[in-house]
């Protein structure tokens, strides 16, 4: 049982990594970030309403808050900001980036909760930050060849991420851990129909193709790439990762999904074309491996083992 967890988690980090890499390619043939963030989650919303419907009568009144602060936080602004981010910069630039928020839950729980960890988590924290800084800063052309809107993007996808991991948290424990992605992107669905409603998405745009930059040279029907995005890059791992975490732990599974980064990264070497200087390869790895004990520490403390809604973009 713990082997198919491992393989369920690990096939939804990988999903996961994918979903960004198919997203790009959308964003290359002419569709703003926020359009396709938007059909995401509308998207999304529809396979999950199968797991939400059931047990929508379990919500409560109380619970509509803490719901709508994880639609808005945890996914639209954290998804919405990441699209943002990748239209903008190579993927696994933008994901090292994003997955420095772990530092920022620690440090909200030290200064909410009085939480302590060991003196080897500060020590990570320094170590993944200068493997940030190395990534960023070794790329073809250095620094300046970066955009500035693209890493601030990143930074903020950042933030929201963490208020992602932390609004995990609160959701209520009355619904199976389905049920409360579902209720999540239902409500995220509800915020994107007052900015974004439906009937002014770009419909038009998915009777296009687009051609990989990368390893394979084939035409990507924009439909295809839209659907993967919303059945294979959210609902699907959304639930392999739930299923998994049920049998490996929430601890466990969030250092499988540590690897999310390094399979984007390679994935959009093969299909986008998006090489990696040595140096940021190295600095991803560091990085990678600081937060992990970062992440470690934290879980170990027992609060985040609460978390059933993987935090994933």
């Amino acid at each position: 049982m713990r082997r198919l967890g491992y393989l369920y988690v690990a096939l939804g980090g990988a999903l996961f990594a994918t979903n960004g890499v198919m997203s790009r390619v959308v964003f290359d043939a002419g569709m703003q970030p926020r359009d396709l963030a938007a059909w995401r989650v509308y998207g999304a919303t529809l396979v999950l309403l199968i797991a939400l419907v059931p047990a929508a009568r379990r919500i409560r009144r109380q619970d509509l808050l803490p719901i709508g602060l994880f639609g808005l936080f945890g996914i639209v602004l954290a998804q919405g900001f990441y699209y943002e981010a990748i239209s903008r910069l190579d993927i696994a630039v933008a994901l090292v980036i994003v997955y420095t928020a772990p530092i920022v839950v620690a440090a909200y729980q030290r200064l909410r909760f009085q939480e302590l960890l060991p003196r080897r988590a500060y020590v990570a924290m320094v170590v993944a930050i200068v493997g940030v800084a190395v990534a960023v800063l070794s790329g073809a052309g250095g620094v300046g060849a970066l955009s500035t809107t693209g890493l601030l993007f990143a930074l903020a996808t950042m933030l929201a991420f963490a208020a992602q991991v932390v609004l995990a948290a609160k959701q209520p424990r009355s619904l199976p851990p389905l049920a409360r992605t579902g209720a999540g992107m239902l409500a995220a669905s509800l915020i994107w129909m007052a900015v974004i409603p439906v009937w002014t998405l770009p419909f038009g745009i998915a009777d296009q193709s687009e051609q990989l930059m990368g390893r394979f040279d084939l035409d990507v029907p924009i439909w295809f790439a839209i659907a993967y995005v919303v059945v294979l890059g959210t609902a699907a791992p959304y639930l392999l990762l739930i299923v998994g975490a049920t049998r490996i732990g929430p601890g466990a599974a969030s250092m499988v999904g540590m690897a999310e980064p390094i399979v984007a990264s390679i994935v959009a070497w093969l299909v986008l074309g998006q090489s990696l200087t040595s140096l940021q390869s190295l600095g991803i790895v560091v990085t990678i491996a600081g937060i992990a004990v970062v992440e470690q520490a934290r879980l170990a403390r027992g609060r985040a083992q609460v978390e059933m809604i993987p935090p994933e973009l």
